[in-house]
């Protein structure tokens, strides 16, 4: 069965409205866009025959929401868990149409700060959701570690590495995802 883009970008768009849902605040007092921030960036193949399909890059943007008051898996008043699923989308005359989903739990260590920059490092568990011209809609689950420097207040900086269980697809897909984000 295939899907067609809107149906793919509704399903898309869904996934993000729904991490943004579950991850709001329940305190009457707090407000809901404390802990959110939306990003835009790139997700980019280590493998050349993922980037002779979509090109050198994929485009996307997404949302990351830090939940107050939840459990950290490690112990410190420094780690986090934040969800976040972004949106990442190709299109080449050659080979058509290929989407990206990857839905993510990330725990993050924040380093103290200097100055008005603060470093943060940790990991991540995915389910990466992936359609396009050739390929049927799949989930499959991924994972990976990310680090990225908060800077200029708002504004922050962020890699990832993420590597997708290949399960039924062509070939693996791990990469690296490239963000620049504004945290409310």
């Amino acid at each position: 069965m295939r899907l067609s883009s809107a149906t793919t970008l509704r399903r898309g768009l869904v996934a993000l409205v729904a991490a943004a849902a579950l991850a709001a605040p329940l305190g009457a007092r707090a407000s809901l866009l404390d802990g959110l921030s939306i990003r835009g960036g790139f997700w980019r193949s280590d493998r050349a025959t993922v980037r002779e399909a979509v090109g050198e890059v994929m485009w996307g943007g997404g949302l990351d929401y830090k939940i107050a008051h939840f459990p950290a898996l490690l112990n410190g008043d420094q780690w986090s868990t934040s969800l976040s699923a972004d949106f990442h989308y190709s299109e080449k005359k050659s080979s058509g149409v290929f989407r990206m989903i990857p839905v993510s739990v990330n725990q993050v260590y924040t380093f103290d700060q200097e100055s008005s920059t603060s470093p943060y490092a940790g990991f991540f568990l995915s389910a990466v959701t992936i359609n396009g011209t050739d390929q049927p809609t799949i989930t499959r689950i991924g994972g990976g570690l990310l680090a990225g420097l908060n800077v200029a207040g708002s504004i922050y900086v962020e890699g990832r590495y993420q590597w997708v269980d290949s399960h039924g697809l062509d070939t693996s897909l791990p990469g690296l995802f490239g963000y620049v984000g504004y945290r409310f």
